[in-house]
């Protein structure tokens, strides 16, 4: 019986199940070669079936993500640096948050600090602070949003007695 085994060959069936093996090992080996990274249309694969975790900050564009979750309470945080020395009209922007965008004028006994969106609608604190150019002064300062421009914040710095006195300080404003 086992003469009988040994040369009968292999039936049609075990010949197409070998060439269909071989075919699907020789499909997968062509393609782990062939395909990587670079041949993948952008944006074909959902994100759904990326892994998770494999993703970072040079994959993704963060200005097309939407708003964080825990960051709707603040969206907007600007914050600027203001040399008022004493005199009129010479109160300049030292350094700010968004350079360029901000910006300092000084008329009427205050500072206007301006920003690139309104803030009628934000919470807004100076202090008395030096730039960094001179030695802080006791006393306080004022904020309120600009009667006539929406995106200012006016500044009155007072010295210790209350008394109105230019002074160097430092503006911060959250916006929702």
């Amino acid at each position: 019986m086992m003469q009988k085994l040994k040369r009968r060959g292999p039936s049609p069936a075990m010949i197409v199940a070998l060439v269909a093996l071989v075919a699907a090992l020789g499909g997968t080996a062509y393609a782990a070669g062939r395909i990587n990274g670079n041949s993948i249309v952008k944006q074909s694969i959902g994100g759904g079936k990326l892994k998770r975790q494999t993703l970072t900050g040079y994959q993704i564009n963060v200005n097309k993500l939407g708003e964080v979750p825990l960051a709707k309470r603040t969206t907007h945080t600007f914050w600027a640096v203001v040399h008022n020395p004493a005199g009129p009209n010479n109160a300049t922007l030292t350094r700010s948050s968004d350079t360029g965008a901000i910006s300092a004028t000084e008329a009427n006994g205050a500072v206007s600090v301006i920003f690139p969106i309104g803030v009628a609608d934000c919470a807004n604190v100076a202090g008395r602070n030096n730039d960094g150019t001179s030695p802080p002064q006791p006393g306080y300062a004022q904020t309120n949003v600009a009667a006539v421009n929406q995106n200012a914040i006016e500044v009155h710095t007072k010295d210790k007695s209350g008394s109105n006195e230019d002074s160097d300080f430092q503006l911060i404003v959250v916006c929702p």
